[in-house]
């Protein structure tokens, strides 16, 4: 709480005098309450005089970064401009399961990318909590429109393909090259599997 109290000071602070803000809570099915009590996140709403988008950052109950991004409305109904998400690095024991760790690194940024007038718009990105790239997409009007990319978590490329409208079309690789399958309107029609030995002669053909 006094975590709450110090960073609605700071941002009051930031703000004053040249923006308008207001704090915003939600409940757990991310729906806007009037009782802060029953709050389990919030967000601080501001927007400059000159700006045309409230400017949105959004916090855990115990004050933790979520999600910062823009609105053009108040409401927060219409999403405008590079949204950054935010997400728990979590430690994997020998059982694996989950655990928060005690100390350190808390959050990382999880997903990243633009809307434009509350559609996604161009390259999103997702990240592993080591913040290496696990996944790039490219949107249009809200659909997925272009290549797509998909790292694995020591940084090799490991699907590559196209979306059209949300559907994959064409030629898709996975396995880093070893599964080769070919879509019509999400399906697949074709695919050729490679065996390591095969792709290896293949590159070292044409380092030559």
């Amino acid at each position: 709480m006094k975590r709450l109290i110090l960073l609605l000071v700071f941002a009051s602070c930031y703000l004053y005098g040249n923006a308008q803000i207001k704090t915003v809570y939600f409940d757990e099915d991310d729906q806007v309450i009037s009782d802060s009590t029953q709050a389990v996140s919030y967000a601080i709403i501001g927007k400059v005089s000159s700006d045309s988008v409230y400017t949105v950052k959004k916090f855990d109950a115990e004050g933790y970064m979520m999600m910062t991004g823009s609105y053009k409305d108040d409401e927060l109904q219409v999403p405008h401009g590079n949204f950054v998400y935010y997400d728990w690095v979590q430690l994997i024991s020998p059982l694996g399961n989950n655990l928060l760790p005690a100390n350190g690194k808390e959050r990382f940024i999880k997903l990243k990318g633009a809307f434009k007038n509350g559609l996604r718009e161009g390259l999103w990105l997702t990240y592993y909590q080591d913040n290496s790239l696990k996944d790039a997409i490219q949107y249009k009007n809200n659909l997925m429109n272009g290549e797509y990319r998909h790292f694995d978590t020591k940084g090799n490329l490991e699907v590559v393909g196209h979306f059209v409208n949300n559907k994959r079309e064409g030629s898709w690789t996975f396995k880093a090259g070893r599964v080769i399958s070919q879509y019509q309107n999400d399906k697949v029609v074709s695919t050729v599997r490679k065996s390591k030995k095969e792709l290896e002669l293949e590159k070292s053909a044409k380092k030559q």
